[in-house]
């Protein structure tokens, strides 16, 4: 009989450690899958996220390249150094009609005290001219063109039409007003429109 007991012990020790080893089997299988699906919804979370981010980065690009663009279209300075060399050879031409009526006007030279310099003055309708002449050169630092009479070039010159500027340029113009100057901006010559016409072009140049 004591042999019988023992059987059955042994034999339910037997059954209940199998028992115990499928449910550890079956829990670490379920922990498995939990442990899976965990990982690939973070997985597909960080996808997502820099999907987004990188979507954003995109747009924000986009936004800062129109801005630029924008920016650049409605600038009213044009900078163009070979413009400029041969804007100001044509302005010192001008200066040498026989239309204008001169003034000359004495002045102390900036940099040597008893030195004199002159201040020349030509005027014609709606022009005026303003020459600095020191010992040995002179050169027009200011000007205001307002007369049919006097070309710049064959594009920039009163009655011109703005969009003939425009496409002789390759750039817009905004505000009936164009900025036209070199890079360090020492010599800057103004385009002022009126009703898509060129009416008036003033010059301000650097004087050392």
């Amino acid at each position: 009989m004591r042999g019988g007991k023992q059987t059955l012990v042994c034999s339910r020790t037997v059954h209940s450690s199998t028992v115990s080893k499928h449910m550890a089997r079956e829990i670490l299988i379920m922990l498995g899958i939990l442990v899976f699906f965990i990982s690939c919804k973070q997985t597909k979370s960080k996808i997502i996220v820099k999907s987004d981010t990188a979507e954003e980065t995109v747009e924000i690009k986009e936004e800062e390249k129109s801005h630029t663009e924008s920016t650049s279209a409605y600038d009213p300075y044009f900078e163009n150094d070979s413009l400029i060399s041969v804007l100001k050879s044509n302005l010192e031409k001008i200066a040498l009609d026989s239309k204008f009526k001169v003034s000359k006007k004495p002045i102390k030279n900036r940099h040597v005290d008893d030195l004199m310099d002159t201040i020349i003055t030509r005027t014609f309708n709606s022009t005026e001219l303003t020459s600095y002449k020191a010992e040995s050169e002179e050169w027009v630092n200011r000007a205001k063109i307002g007369d049919v009479d006097f070309e710049l070039s064959d594009f920039i010159k009163i009655g011109a039409k703005e969009y003939v500027v425009e496409k002789s340029l390759a750039k817009g113009i905004h505000n009936d007003t164009l900025k036209i100057g070199n890079l360090e901006q020492t010599a800057i010559f103004s385009l002022i429109f009126e009703s898509g016409t060129l009416k008036s072009i003033e010059y301000n140049g650097y004087m050392d």
